[in-house]
């Protein structure tokens, strides 16, 4: 009895004209596909941190969710790899221009990832009203800054991508960054606010700056440079974070280059 073409799953007839090992509905050579989908497998099996030749990773749930941040292909497409490459020689550039801002500076709010970023602050608010006002001020940002990470764990844990979760680990200091010219003006509200179509509606900006009622029940509207400034340094950390963890995969998989 014939096997199941490996490709298209056709049982090949008696009555089905050519040869033997070619499938007569696709037209696949049924050795040469086999031979395609062992080296495909070869290619992108992933390779943990602390794999062993054998092929056992061994230690506990945690220690193989940790070997995940090391993870790469044991063989490395010199196509993506030369991407990967290009899209951190990027992201590094771009962060250094965030970092060396002033927490407060104006043109953090200028930059295009801020309008990029700003839909989904928005949609922090929607998010969080159901739990009252308080949660619903601060769930722009913290929605704003959570997403990234969100995004880099589905990289990570279901992708098994980790060069693409550092970029979002990148993303979500830069979050923190943006955030922080909005939370120091808690107090002097002089940023214009979404929406603000009118003068009627800037004279209500008291009611509408989310940092303002966020920290005015609280009795922190002193803090507020200072908080600013912690939010610009979180943003910082995690950016020199994205770069380390970034440029070890790179280095790991410049040493698996399939030729």
């Amino acid at each position: 009895m014939s096997e199941p073409c490996p490709k298209c799953g056709y049982l090949r007839q008696p009555q089905d004209a050519g040869s033997a090992g070619e499938c007569p509905r696709c037209g696949v050579i049924y050795a040469k596909y086999l031979e395609h989908l062992a080296r495909a497998q070869a290619s992108t099996r992933i390779v943990a941190a602390g794999e062993t030749a054998a092929g056992g990773d061994g230690g506990s749930f945690f220690e193989t969710q940790f070997a995940k941040l090391g993870e790469v292909p044991e063989r490395v497409d010199p196509v993506v790899f030369y991407g990967s490459c290009a899209a951190y020689a990027l992201f590094a550039l771009w962060g250094l221009w965030f970092i060396v801002q002033p927490f407060n500076s104006l043109a953090l709010g200028e930059s295009f990832l801020h309008r990029a970023d700003l839909p989904f602050h928005e949609f922090g608010h929607v998010l969080f009203r159901p739990f009252g006002d308080w949660l619903m001020f601060l769930g722009g940002s913290l929605f704003q800054c959570l997403l990234p990470l969100i995004v880099g764990g589905y990289f990570l844990f279901w992708q098994r991508q980790p060069f693409s979760a550092s970029i979002c680990l990148w993303w979500a200091g830069q979050n923190f960054i943006d955030v922080a010219p909005y939370i120091a003006d808690a107090q002097r509200m002089a940023l214009p606010l979404t929406g603000e179509w009118s003068d009627d509606v800037a004279a209500a900006r008291q009611w509408r700056h989310d940092w303002h009622n966020i920290l005015q029940p609280l009795g922190l509207l002193g803090w507020d440079q200072g908080l600013a400034h912690l939010s610009k340094s979180v943003g910082t950390l995690l950016m020199v974070t994205s770069w380390a963890w970034g440029g070890m995969l790179l280095r790991r998989q410049w040493r698996r280059l399939a030729p």
